[in-house]
């Protein structure tokens, strides 16, 4: 799918693979990359690398991942952390500030952190396959037995 076209991002191959073909479509011909859980970077700091941790076995598990995805799951860690840092900031000080020149209070300037935060974490989650809204595109075909890997998709 390219920039601009209307519709549902294409499941991945590994998840299209498990519903079958029912309609006998020509499947397209993607672009691959060599699959696999990427190392986190050694900066990262310690949510956002709890946060690669969680999420990183599982997105491999449903084999959506490879290597040359550090970039985003760099991002949407380090995102993940300024939000979790702007919400706790926020949960311990006031929602609102007194302004310097005296003009009467404003919003915390951490809410502007975590709105940014929280809109890159939500937008880069749907990337890399890891909100509810992406995964309901993969719908697991009816009648399919207990076999390994049938979790794939919970």
């Amino acid at each position: 799918m390219t920039v601009g076209e209307r519709g549902p991002v294409p499941a991945p191959d590994s998840v299209r693979a498990r519903r079958g073909n029912p309609g006998n479509r020509a499947s397209p011909e993607r672009v691959k990359a060599t699959p696999g859980a990427p190392n986190p970077p050694t900066w990262l700091d310690r949510e956002a690398l709890a946060e690669w941790r969680r999420v990183v076995p599982d997105l491999d598990r449903m084999g959506v991942l490879a290597k040359l995805d550090r970039a985003v799951l760099t991002a949407y860690c380090a995102a993940w952390s300024k939000f979790v840092e702007a919400e706790k900031l926020l949960q311990k000080e006031d929602l609102v500030a007194e302004r310097r020149a005296g003009n009467g209070p404003a919003k915390h300037p951490a809410w502007q952190v975590w709105r940014e935060a929280g809109t890159l974490v939500a937008t880069l989650a749907k990337e890399i396959f890891s909100s509810p809204n992406a995964r309901l595109r993969a719908i697991r075909p009816e009648g399919e037995g207990d076999d390994e890997g049938t979790d794939i998709l919970d």
